[in-house]
Formats: C-alpha cells, structure tokens, sequence
C-alpha cells in the first residue's frame, strides 16, 4: 500500500527556501591557540600594578585576540596570549597586532616576565617594580687610613633607582687572591666586610680592590646604620648613620 502525502500549495516556497539556505551554508569550525610574542612595546608602572603593551604574530588577518592567560607567583609571571579564527580563508601571511595587559603585584622587587613563544620558548624580561618606595637614606662618601701602608678603606653609597642603593667598599687586598664583600644582617644594622679568597699566593704584593652591592629598598627601611671594614687588613670599620 502506497501512501502519500499531500501538502498545501501555499508551504511549498519555504520548504523550497529552507532546502536552498541549508545547501548553501558553508561548513564553519573555530580554532584557538596560543600565538607568539614579537617584541615589548612599553612596561607602565603604578603603585600596585604594571601595565605591559607587547606586539603579537598572528597566523593571518582572519585570527583574532581571544584571552590572555597569566600564571606564576609574585616573582615570575608568565603571559600566554590566545587567538582565535572561526575558519575563514584568508592569505597565508602573518600579521601583527599590539595588545595591553595589567598585572598586580603584592610587594616590591625584581619582577621577571616570561612571554609565550613556543611551548619550548619564552622570551624574558627582568623589571624593578618599585611600588610606593623612595629610597631617604642619605648618599655618602667617606675615607679612612693611608695607601702608605695599605690601610686605606672607602665606604661609599648612592641611590641608583627608586628601589635600589648601591654600596660600594674599597680596601686593599694581596694580589691574586682577589676580594668579596661579606654581608651580615643585624638588628637595625648591615656590616660589611671585605674579605679575600682563598688562593696560592707567590709574591707578597698588594693591591686595591672595590667591591659593589646592591640594597633593597625593603632591606633598607629596617636598618639605622650601615657599617663598612676590611677584614683582609684588620683596618677601622667606618659607620654610617640616618
């Protein structure tokens, strides 16, 4: 038994149209991945954040930004930017866009950004992020004992960045043997001694040495004084106060 089904006149032009727009709709798929960074534009600093504006490559014009994926800690933060293409055909030429991200920080210090560019590459950047902090200790330069008889000490510090404050400590030292600085913290206090290094020494002859070190501005805020003395010469050890 055959059966058939009639149906009204008036339905057959959208069931005409209907069939026509399904043929005609192309197939569509969405992709994502990650993209690779091509340079860093500008790093803003504030208070409580940074703001990083970096160029990316995109495979072709028909990709686009989707999200940007941000892990780490308080030290070492990676950045992995994702695009997005929803299938179109587009040349096979590479294109480029810029793209701002803001990332917060709990405290100051160094800062080191790792940007996405492959799964076996990054490319690194080590920053300051200062916050709120402005170096007051006072500059200095101050001397004591004679090159006569190898005595002579320096005790030197400036401030090179709004988180940082160099030391430098000169004295002298036997030649070849070479000289480190010796770093104690105490309450309220950061001693510093020049010291040799172990070594064969033929001659006994002498020679003047600097020696540099670097103090955060967090490390600076618990200390009152800064003391300096050469312990390869048993020479005086110079004081320096707020």
């Amino acid at each position: 038994m055959k059966i058939f089904l009639i149906l009204p006149m008036f339905l057959m032009p959208f069931i005409l149209l209907l069939i026509s727009c399904e043929e005609s709709e192309p197939t569509r798929f969405s992709e994502t991945k990650a993209i690779a960074i091509e340079k860093i534009d500008s790093i803003y600093h504030s208070e409580s954040f940074i703001v990083v504006k970096a160029t990316y490559i995109l495979p072709n014009s028909c990709w686009a930004y989707q999200k940007t994926e941000i892990t780490g800690n308080d030290a070492i933060v990676k950045i992995i930017l994702y695009a997005k293409s929803d299938g179109q055909n587009c040349p096979d030429v590479l294109s480029y866009f810029t793209h701002s991200d803001t990332i917060y920080f709990n405290r100051a210090g160094y800062k080191k950004l790792s940007f996405w560019r492959s799964d076996s590459s990054y490319k690194d950047t080590t920053i300051i992020f200062a916050a709120h902090y402005d170096i007051n200790f006072p500059e200095f330069f101050i001397e004591k004992g004679s090159d006569s008889d190898s005595s002579y000490i320096s005790f030197r510090g400036r401030k090179i960045h709004p988180y940082l404050f160099e030391i430098e400590g000169t004295g002298w030292t036997k030649l070849g043997t070479g000289s480190f600085l010796d770093i104690s913290f105490r309450p309220k206090e950061i001693f510093i001694k020049m010291m040799g290094e172990c070594g064969v020494v033929l001659f006994n002859l002498w020679e003047k040495e600097s020696e540099n070190f670097i103090i955060t501005a967090d490390m600076l805020d618990t200390v009152n004084t800064l003391a300096f003395t050469n312990l390869y010469k048993r020479t005086d050890t110079i004081y320096v106060r707020r």
